[in-house]
Order: structure tokens, then sequence, then C-alpha cells
């Protein structure tokens, strides 16, 4: 009969099958008051970080990168302040799409048009972070 003892324990918690790490279960986000408002505010935040042309590279950077989702950080972290069109946010900003609790399209009206942000979060308690910033063209 093998010893037992020499043996390491099996991990408490999940193992992700790919990497083989344990994984802590995390709290599931839920549509709430508290969501709502926390994703409109993460949106004007970054619009507001987003749109500041007259910036030099370096600050504008550091105040839109920890705004954004690793994926959206690589996209834009080769943007030219200077040829951002919006100077300002000119209202509140509004939820045009949640259909998940994880993800959420907010629209955010500027100087320039209405810009729409798309945001997402890993559980209930990461914060919504924005993997895309575009335009809103206009219909005539």
């Amino acid at each position: 009969m093998p010893d037992l003892d020499q043996f390491t324990p099996p991990p408490s918690g999940l193992v992700d099958e790919d990497t083989g790490e344990t994984v802590e279960p995390q709290p599931v986000p839920e549509w709430d008051e508290a969501s709502r408002v926390a994703v409109v505010d993460a949106a004007e935040a970054a619009m507001t970080a987003f749109a500041r042309p007259d910036l030099d590279y370096d600050t504008w950077w550091a105040g839109v990168e920890p705004l954004l989702t690793p994926e959206a950080a690589e996209d834009y972290a080769y943007v030219d302040p200077a040829n951002i069109p919006v100077r300002e946010v000119t209202g509140e900003g509004f939820i045009v799409n949640d259909a998940s609790a994880y993800v959420a399209t907010v629209e955010v009206p500027t100087d320039a048009g209405r810009y729409q942000l798309v945001l997402n979060r890993k559980n209930a308690d990461a914060p919504w972070l924005v993997s895309r910033i575009t335009p809103v063209e206009e219909v005539n």
C-alpha cells in the first residue's frame, strides 16, 4: 500500500481545465440599480478621459488606459489624442443595450455627437471597463 502522505493533496476550489490553475468562484452580476448607475458612471468617466485632445500623449494615455479592458488598451495604445474630435461630454450617458449583466452598451452625448461605449465586467465585484469607443452615426 503506498504512503498517501507523500502526495500533494488536491486543490480546494475549481480547477481551470485549460490552465490547471485553481479558480475561486466569483460573484455573479445582476442588473440592479447599482449596476446601472455604475456602468453609466464608468462610461461617462471613460468618455471624459478620452475627450482630451489638447493633452500630450503620455498624460492622455495615463487617464484613459486604466478604464479600458486589456484588449482595448492594445487597440487604443496607438491613438493620437490630437486626432480626437471630442472635447467634452455634454450630457448624461444612457444605457442602450443591457442584454447581459456582464456587458452593456452606453451612449454618451458629446460636443462632437453621441458616442457609444461597450463596457464589460468579469463578475459582480469587478469594475466596468471599456472595450470599444465609437461615434454614433447620425441618420438623416
